[in-house]
């Protein structure tokens, strides 16, 4: 955690430094906006003695779409997941979690300045957590060359909510690009999930039209 802030500090130093050289564009937040992001994450589930695990890492990824409203409040749909996957002895054990959620984005300056790119986002909605399990397939066995099929997979679902910190630099008019890191909390309570945490820290790029 110490090294994000440290980042985020010195991205937005270096803001400040590229808002002088680039004040006759001014990055527009009008509007709506769809972003992407990517990076890796950290994530702990609890549930079936058998699944119960420490931090674990594999990628995650962001999907969004909001609409501004002025120039320092967003809201709009937030998509965020977390994939894992790992050898069982001869098989593949995939665990994914998901969190679709109706997010909230408050900048903390005006666009243009310094203090412009930095955000904090919360949300909650609905959370879905998935169980897969694959074996080998035997050389030449799959007609579409797939080397594992698919013979388990279990999905549970319920509730989850995020929070959020992350700077955005003005790359255009219409483009930004940032950095972000965010914990997401899943209440699943079933048979195989109980809860699920994880901690992406991504890279993202958003569009604003």
């Amino acid at each position: 955690m110490r090294y994000v802030f440290t980042i985020l500090l010195a991205a937005i130093g270096l803001s400040a430094g590229v808002t002088l050289c680039l004040a006759q564009g001014t990055h527009s937040r009008d509007g709506w906006t769809v972003g992407v992001a990517y990076g890796p994450a950290k994530a702990k589930v609890e549930g079936d003695g058998s699944l119960s695990t420490g931090w674990m890492e594999g990628p995650a990824q962001s999907i969004r779409i909001g609409r501004m409203f002025g120039s320092f409040a967003r809201v709009g749909y937030e998509h965020q997941a977390w994939l894992r996957e790992q050898g069982l002895k001869s098989l593949k054990v995939r665990a994914g979690t998901q969190l679709e959620a109706l997010g909230v984005t408050a900048y903390l300056g005006r666009p243009g300045s310094a203090l412009g790119g930095l955000f904090l986002s919360a949300g909650g909605g609905y959370a879905h957590c998935r169980l897969t399990f694959l074996e080998p397939l035997a050389p030449g066995e799959s007609k579409i060359g797939d080397t594992y099929e698919e013979v388990y997979k279990k999905d549970e679902f319920g509730w989850g909510a995020f929070g959020g910190l992350g700077y955005e630099f003005h790359i255009s008019r219409s483009f930004a690009a940032g950095l972000a890191i965010s914990y997401n909390y899943l209440d699943i309570g079933d048979e195989i999930f109980d809860t699920a945490e994880f901690v992406p820290l991504m890279a993202n790029l958003n569009w604003s039209f």
